[in-house]
């Protein structure tokens, strides 16, 4: 089970650090570029960062839940940290298909005026962060979980 939740943990790390990448480093880039270069930049990147986003999310959401399940099953010290952290990565997996997904589409897409195009952005980062800050607190959550199982071994 030590093995499961680590391999959550990690897995969880690398989503909540690539949510934070995207957050500081590509969301600016695209905000101080013109509309026009934005929506080639984003349309461009939307396959590999995306792609790579959801890879993170599927593997980090399910082995949380993984890791989480099997916790609260067994009884076992921090699961409820771990459940936490499931949580976290559920609430973020929900965002895609309620926000991002139609949110992408349209930015990538190159029909949006260029005022609606910084509208999007603007409310595109705002979500990016909500997913990057509950990311950040369930990973507290995850590294949490294995902190009170060393302690109770």
């Amino acid at each position: 089970m030590k093995l499961i939740s680590q391999a959550a943990t990690t897995l969880f790390g690398l989503l909540a650090g690539g949510m934070l990448l995207i957050a500081t480093g590509l969301v600016p880039y695209w905000r101080a570029l013109d509309t026009v270069e934005f929506t080639q930049a984003f349309a461009t990147s939307l396959p590999t960062v995306g792609g790579t986003m959801i890879v993170l999310t599927i593997l980090g959401t399910g082995s949380m839940v993984l890791a989480a399940g099997l916790a609260l099953w067994k009884k076992l010290p921090g699961r409820a940290w771990l459940a936490a952290g499931a949580a976290a990565t559920l609430i973020m997996l929900v965002c895609v298909p309620f926000y991002f997904g139609a949110a992408n589409a349209a930015l990538s897409g190159g029909t949006l005026s260029g005022e609606a195009i910084t509208a999007e952005l603007a409310t595109w980062q705002q979500m990016h962060w909500f997913r990057t800050i509950v990311g950040i607190l369930g990973l507290f959550c995850a590294v949490s979980a294995g902190y009170a199982s060393e302690k109770t071994a």
